[in-house]
């Protein structure tokens, strides 16, 4: 049965703060006048989340809940609300309620007839300074690495068409990261100003690790500018050891002066050895992407799906 509005909430061990984001989310959904349906994607939590969201579907049926086997990662959770959703309209919304639910409906009032995705800005990021900068270097990095050549909105608070979704899966990229895929897409697309609130319960899971991890996988999942890199760094070093050969012959020439070969052996040898393997571990990247593609086994699965 198709709904209005879709609401796709992906979660992961966030018991803490279920039950304000279930009676939020609902008031203003109820609010809309709006036909619609709430999912939330159990991305593999172990603190009683499951139970909690089990808990909400017993006594609302306008709730649906789709349960991973194990943890797969937020975009996979996402995908999955994707394609378990039957509304006219997609609102992505995190658990953590730093994007608050009251403003859902400016992304709904922006969706007019000739717009397929509605992106956000937060007006004021009420972050730790330290994830701030990190999410600024990662924008940064990724639009010099894709050029201008689209806009780059790497929020996860939006709304989509169902179009949107079936144009992501036309893409086979084995990494599907929503916020870069989306923008890439270049659809038809509005963006607007909401109010952001800092995270007042329960831990983020994108520590520094997990954004190093994310910027490597957009760069080397968008991007052949590593591959580049191996190429101009190749260069780099042939041109060094062309340039030390002259010198070597300069100073034996005309100079008189031997160089001690040893250290200039070695010199080189831990040159070139360590653009060997950084070069190999590059490839290795790319190979290692190669063999997923090959393998093609599914972004996630499935363990049942609670309605």
């Amino acid at each position: 049965m198709t709904v209005d509005v879709s609401f796709v909430i992906p979660v992961y061990n966030e018991k803490s703060v279920l039950d304000e984001l279930y009676s939020r989310l609902r008031a203003v959904a109820q609010g809309l006048e709006r036909s619609f349906e709430i999912i939330f994607v159990d991305d593999g939590s172990d603190d009683g989340s499951s139970e909690r969201l089990c808990e909400f579907q017993a006594q609302d049926e306008s709730v649906r809940v789709v349960k991973f086997t194990r943890n797969f990662g937020q975009q996979a959770a996402v995908l999955a609300g994707f394609h378990h959703s039957r509304g006219n309209v997609i609102v992505q919304l995190d658990s953590d309620l730093q994007n608050p639910p009251e403003e859902i409906p400016k992304l709904l009032d922006a969706m007019t007839d000739e717009i397929d995705l509605v992106v956000t800005l937060p007006r004021k990021r009420r972050d730790a300074w330290s994830r701030i900068a990190g999410s600024f270097c990662l924008k940064w990095l990724s639009q010099k690495l894709f050029g201008k050549s689209f806009k780059l909105n790497l929020s996860s608070f939006r709304a989509l068409r169902p179009s949107v979704v079936q144009k992501i899966d036309q893409c086979k990229d084995k990494s599907k990261f929503m916020a870069v895929l989306m923008s890439w897409l270049g659809v038809p697309t509005a963006e607007i100003e909401v109010e952001h609130h800092a995270r007042h319960s329960g831990t983020t899971k994108y520590d520094y690790t997990a954004l190093f991890k994310l910027a490597w996988d957009i760069i080397t999942g968008y991007s052949n500018f590593p591959l580049r890199f191996v190429t101009y760094l190749g260069v780099v070093g042939a041109l060094t050891g062309f340039a030390l050969m002259l010198f070597l012959v300069y100073q034996r020439v005309v100079r008189g002066i031997l160089v001690d070969g040893f250290v200039v052996l070695a010199a080189v040898f831990a040159f070139l050895a360590g653009t060997q393997l950084l070069s190999v571990g590059i490839l290795g990247e790319y190979l290692g992407r190669v063999h997923l593609k090959v393998q093609d086994r599914p972004d996630y699965i499935v363990d049942k799906v609670i309605e």
